[in-house]
């Protein structure tokens, strides 16, 4: 077996060095006492300077100063020779790529380290002159290993400068560290034998921004520390390019992870083995959601920008881990390797988490217990299992019915299958398995062409095979031209009657050549006049494609008699195996092999001389035409056929599965907010076309236009396969009075909900799909009553967005967490899937080397219009050419919609000249030939969400240069795969493409490659897909949960335990119906005119548990008690963004929060969290919990991590709850107005 076929994880430690290059001055030096470790990256503006300058001036001068250069491009490597050339103490070391992971980059230099101290310096921060000296004079008298630190100055940076913040640095507690970090990194010096001990910094995506924090706790728990009162350094917060800046901290996963035992892995013996992404070590610390969700939010956008040290197979399951994953049941007459290769290619990939299955025979279906069954898969099964299908008894499990072989037609190929023919019970049963399943998995188009009679829902997969069995190798070729036929007696008829033409080979080339039979017995037919060679069929798939691909042959037979239907739906695995085997495919010129290239494979007609000829055609060729015939075959194959390239559309197809079982044959409803082709209309399209493909029936949806109408239309008609299309009128989302906000729903969105429902009824539709913010379509949802999924993109202010959808996704992360906070809603990034077209670019441009045209052809895609600023992109154009460069510039897109804009450009151009080299094409239907033409994407926007133009170019091979907007810097990174210019000008635009110019081509090409790459991991369709359906299913788990706290509602009554009784009636029913109702109506102004003049106290008050007494002390102090105040529960947090309250006093500092939660029922998901905020909207300090962690009936505590100081008063409180299943509520005090006015709220709360 191939060495990369074995089961290895995600990015490792000791798989991250490859690419360094140590340099060393030698001159005779003794080993130095200190190693000082100085990670940088892009550093070289002056502080890179800095940072080494404070080093190397050190009153105490006995070490090495190894700076370690992650992948830097920015001339970081100039600097270093410099430094080096004037003092030797300087070792460089300098990776090829940027790794994003400091701590790795920094244990790696401390095992090339010297020294018996290790003492650590940062690219943005400096010592003072006698640091070293200070702390070694401490450290050099300890005879065990120990920790010294000093005291340091910390700064942050802002826009108006840097600002001191705080002194890190105090005498050592273990237990006040244990509350947080006082001890800043650069400012630590400890002997290195205490990496054996306790391990070194975890380079785990998780601790990246505490992995110092992380070393000191695990340091320790058993040696000394000594702090030296002493400022013994300066740093500075908030740079650009550091982790503080640039990652986002989840205190709950960090302060979870922190307590996992580490040590053992993390020691230098064993450190080369730890998975830096993985999280399978995290024991049962983490619930299934919060893995899902790192994996989500944390490692693949990591994985998706950082990929160098990943291999093909990891990128190809990156996001397998962020789906939900299930748990699956195969059954099968009797395994076979089919399975191997239908479920088990997939199943095994490393790092892959989407699914497990379990094989079951099918006649032990009715023994195995289902209940924990996510779906079934029905792998050509023909009896028992039809019980899954029908057996009310059973939990209902999703199926699925699976042909890779055609079992309606199975009976022509012999009389061995009379048992399934037509009229059997066999057969009965399998059309009934067929028809009942929630959808059937055919392998090609005869299959799902069959499927069709019995049941629409039909997914066409293909099969596959593992890269690492068809890579490149040496397949030494010598001795006689190898000649081989795999296949079972299947084939055995075909194969006699071109025997001949075998026969006729053999003898005139009796010496030369030499057969090779593995399955079929040679000795069944006449014999041959040359060596024969036979190897029995084995039923071990792995063992089977390990042979495959440890020998060779130099070409494959694959005859094939065509005549029935059963024999043409066939897929095409032999010319997998044979490219397996270093072999070129002579096939049968029928279905399924005519429908291959003809550059793959030789075709031939059935004929025992067009066999010889063809075979003798092949021995006449040099090696090196046989060669290029091989890699064509050989590079298809990586392309359609690959287990990695499939993955998703495997996983898609379970998903699906889910959702078909959830509609059954109700129909999704695409709802078009315009007809014009922008790109939220295109993004949408896609949507509605990959889902059609997984066999769902679909409806459209969109605003009447005469303009741009009949063009949606014909695009929708040719995506969709003719799916029903309507076009309707309804108010769009943006508030008529300003255009740059959203409105919020009001009373005539839901009239138009009622009318379009009233139209639509008729077609039945289950789920709902619509893009940008549209209030009438979440009406719809409403009046329909069916899970609702929106497709969101820029987050503009003004609406109440407040669980406005089930599911929601957005094309850029960063605008997804405004909406996510606006609407308080898990938002998950799916950008728009790149057609198919634009990856089968590259090839063309690796053929010519990346090799830049003259003219330079540049493209500027998008609406002409002032927030795209193409005008900005022409100026630049006008610079590079009075550069001495020059070019072309192509601008595609809508140029009569923005007049006076269009207008505008199209003067300018003619005022300087450049018609001949700025062409204005207007809208175009075929996008992809100017990616197949240019050299550059231009963009010039001022903002964005996440630009299509963008993902095209970056699968075409074109260079993304682009200002820092909207999502663009998600996935552009510097230098690495596109050029992020420093704003938005002519003259910065300008200088970004000049600087693409003068790059080498084998820097040229690296970046448009890693570009490839970046995109192939997001952007493939068939990932996108699968993210649909997972999408999808979790819309109707939430719809269904809402449903199941309605019902708790309507029998809360009847069953008086599913709420205990100390909560009044009233709060019984406002947790229930999540709140709002009976809010409003517990205080409607007749209830409050009656409480006015008959006032009774409210009960909850004598309700609430004795333990919360500090916080009725505490709320009584400082928000005053009135006798009309009540105790009660708050509106449902997890349906709103956040519960805020106007504190009117001030704080010294606040550390702690005590608040009372009470979640509707026991959740293992969701958080809960607080802000505090200033009277200025500026978050000072937040803290989130874990729903599951919160004790029933007491106080939950929220302590800050770091104390919030000098509260002035009028400062807010704000409360949210994230991704919770159930509703969550909180205590707070009414105060209800003496009869009219708005109700005032307190929170029920103490700080401390």
């Amino acid at each position: 077996m191939p060495a990369e076929c074995g089961f290895g994880g995600n990015m490792k430690f000791g798989d991250c060095g490859h690419d360094l290059s140590i340099r060393r001055i030698d001159k005779g030096q003794s080993v130095p006492k200190v190693t000082v470790i100085l990670p940088t990256f892009a550093r070289a503006n002056g502080l890179l300077q800095l940072s080494i300058e404070s080093v190397l001036s050190q009153s105490y001068g006995d070490f090495e100063l190894i700076v370690v250069d992650d992948g830097s491009r920015d001339g970081t490597a100039d600097v270093l020779s410099e430094y080096q050339l004037a003092d030797s103490r300087i070792v460089i070391h300098s990776y090829r790529y940027n790794s994003g992971l400091p701590a790795l980059r920094v244990n790696q230099a401390a095992l090339h380290g010297r020294g018996k101290y290790i003492a650590y310096q940062f690219d943005d921060d400096v010592w003072t002159e006698e640091s070293l000296k200070v702390r070694m004079a401490w450290l050099e008298r300890q005879s065990v290993p120990s920790v010294v630190y000093g005291s340091c100055d910390a700064y942050r940076a802002t826009d108006e400068g840097e600002i001191f913040q705080r002194v890190l640095g105090q005498e050592f507690n273990y237990a006040l560290l244990l509350h947080g970090n006082y001890i800043a990194n650069n400012s630590v010096v400890h002997h290195a034998a205490l990496f054996d001990r306790h391990g070194m910094y975890d380079p785990h995506l998780v601790a990246r921004r505490y992995s110092d924090y992380d070393l000191w706790l695990r340091f320790g728990r058993t040696a000394p520390f000594q702090w030296v009162d002493a400022t013994c350094s300066v740093v500075r917060g908030n740079m650009e390019n550091s982790l503080g800046r640039d990652v986002q901290a989840d205190f709950t996963r960090t302060l979870k992870y922190l307590q996992l035992a580490r040590d053992e892995q993390l020691k230098p013996d064993n450190i080369a083995h730890y998975d830096m992404i993985a999280a399978e070590n995290w024991g049962n610390r983490f619930s299934a959601a919060e893995v899902k969700r790192y994996y989500r939010e944390e490692a693949l956008p990591f994985v998706s920008r950082f990929n160098d040290y990943c291999t093909p197979s990891e990128l190809a399951v990156a996001a397998s881990g962020a789906m939900e994953h299930k748990r699956i049941l195969v059954s099968k007459p009797d395994y076979s390797t089919s399975v191997d290769v239908a479920i088990r290619n997939f199943e095994n990939l490393p790092n892959q988490r989407g699914f497990t299955s379990t094989f079951v025979r099918e006649w032990d279906i009715p023994s195995f217990d289902t209940s924990d069954t996510d779906i079934a898969i029905l792998y050509r099964t023909v009896g028992p299992a039809e019980k899954l299908l029908t057996d009310k008894g059973r939990k209902s499990v999703p199926c699925v019915y699976l042909m890779d072989d055609n079992m309606l037609r199975f009976h022509e190929v012999g009389p061995e299958h009379s048992s399934i023919a037509p009229g059997t019970p066999g057969y009965r049963s399998i059309v009934a398995q067929i028809s009942a399943a929630d959808a059937v998995i055919g392998y090609s188009d005869e299959i799902i062409d069959d499927f069709g009679e019995y049941n629409s829902h039909r997914i066409r997969l293909e099969t596959n095979i593992r890269r690492c069995y068809i890579d490149r190798r040496e397949y030494g070729r010598s001795g006689k031209f190898r000649i081989a036929i795999f296949s079972n007696k299947f084939r055995g008829i075909i194969i006699g009657k071109i025997w001949p033409g075998l026969q006729r080979v053999a003898s005139d080339y009796k010496d030369e050549v030499e057969f090779h039979f593995w399955g079929i017995d040679p000795r069944d037919f006449p014999a041959l006049e040359c060596d024969v060679h036979f190897k029995p069929f084995t039923h071990s798939y792995d063992s089977y494609l390990a042979e495959l691909s440890s020998t060779y042959f130099d070409i494959s037979l694959t005859p094939l008699e065509g005549e029935t239907r059963a024999e043409r739906s066939k897929s095409p695995v032999k010319l997998l195996e044979s490219v397996a085997a270093g072999a070129i495919s002579v096939m049968s010129n029928v279905a399924p092999y005519s429908r291959l290239p003809d550059s793959v494979c030789v075709k031939v007609s059935n004929r025992p001389d067009d066999w010889a000829g063809a075979i003798e055609d092949l021995i006449k060729l040099k090696a090196e035409q046989r060669d290029k015939i091989l890699e064509k075959a050989r590079a298809y194959v990586e392309s359609h056929y690959t287990t990695e390239s499939q993955y998703y559309d495997f996983y898609g197809a379970l998903a699906a599965t889910e959702v078909h079982a959830r509609l059954k044959d109700k129909a999704i409803l695409y709802a078009f907010h315009e007809a014009a082709l922008g790109g939220a209309t295109l993004h949408l399209l896609r949507h509605a076309a990959l889902v059609s493909s997984f066999g769902f029936r679909i409806v459209g949806l969109v605003q009447q236009n005469e303009r741009f109408g009949p063009e949606f239309a014909r695009l929708w008609r040719e995506a969709t396969k003719d799916a029903p299309l309507l076009e309707e009128r309804w108010p769009h989302g943006m508030n008529s009075a300003d255009i740059s906000k959203m409105r919020s729903l009001h009373a005539t969105d839901m009239e138009v909900a009622h009318r379009i429902g009233e139209r639509i009824a008729e077609l039945d539709v289950g789920l709902l799909h619509f893009a940008t913010w549209q209030p009438p379509m979440t009406a719809l949802g409403l009046e329909l009553g069916i899970p609702v999924v929106a497709s969101v993109h820029q987050y503009y202010e003004g609406a109440d967005t407040r669980a406005f959808a089930h599911a929601v996704h957005c094309s850029s992360a960063t605008h997804g967490e405004r909406w996510k906070k606006a609407s308080g809603l898990p938002v998950r990034r799916i950008v728009c899937p790149v057609d198919d077209i634009y990856f089968s670019l590259l090839s063309a441009r690796e053929v010519r080397n990346f090799s830049i045209r003259d003219p330079l052809q540049i493209v500027v895609s998008g609406t002409l219009q002032p927030r795209k600023n193409q005008l900005a992109a022409i100026n630049a154009a006008v610079l590079l050419r009075k550069a001495g460069h020059n070019v072309t510039v192509h601008v595609i897109g809508y140029d009569d919609l923005h007049v006076e804009y269009a207008k505008e450009c199209r003067d300018y151009v003619a005022e300087q000249g450049l018609e001949n080299h700025v062409i204005f094409h207007g809208f175009v239907s075929d996008p992809e030939r100017f990616y197949a033409s240019c050299d550059v994407l231009l963009i010039s926007a001022l903002d964005e969400s996440m630009p299509q133009t963008m993902l095209q170019a970056m699968a075409s091979g074109v260079a993304v240069v682009s200002p820092s907007v909207g999502g663009v810097s998600e996935l552009i990174k510097h230098r690495y795969n596109g050029l992020i210019a420093k704003d938005t000008s002519p003259e910065e635009l300008a200088n970004a493409v000049k600087e693409f110019l003068a790059y080498s081509v084998i820097r040229r090409t690296e970046m448009l490659r890693s570009a490839y790459r970046t995109i192939s991991v997001l952007g493939r369709s068939s990932y996108v897909r699968a993210e649909l359906m997972d999408l999808y299913g979790t819309a109707f788990s939430r719809a269904a949960s809402e449903k199941a706290i309605e019902a708790v509602a309507d029998i809360s009554m009847a069953r008086p335990y599913v709420f205990p009784e100390r909560f009044e009636p009233a709060v019984a029913s406002t947790i229930a119906r999540l709140h709002s109702e009976v809010e409003a109506q517990h205080f409607s102004r007749p209830l409050r005119l009656a409480r006015a003049v008959n006032w009774r106290p409210s009960e909850m008050w004598d309700m609430v548990s004795s333990v919360f007494a500090p916080l009725d002390l505490f709320s009584r102090q400082h928000f005053g008690r009135m006798r009309r105040d009540e105790l009660r529960l708050s509106e449902d947090l997890s349906s709103i963004s956040y519960r805020e309250y106007t504190v009117r006093f001030a704080l010294t500092s606040l550390s702690v929060i005590h608040l009372g939660i009470v979640p509707l029922v026991r959740t293992q998901a969701g958080l809960i969290g607080i802000e505090i905020v200033s009277s200025k909207d500026k978050i000072l300090g937040s803290v989130t919990r874990s729903l599951a962690d919160i004790e029933e009936g007491l106080p939950a505590r929220f302590s800050f991590a770091t104390p919030v100081h000098d509260l002035q008063a009028g400062w807010r409180l704000r409360v949210f709850v994230r991704e919770a299943d159930v509703p969550v509520t909180i205590y707070e005090v009414v105060r209800p107005a003496v009869i009219y006015g708005a109700l005032k709220r307190f929170p029920f709360i103490r700080f401390e």
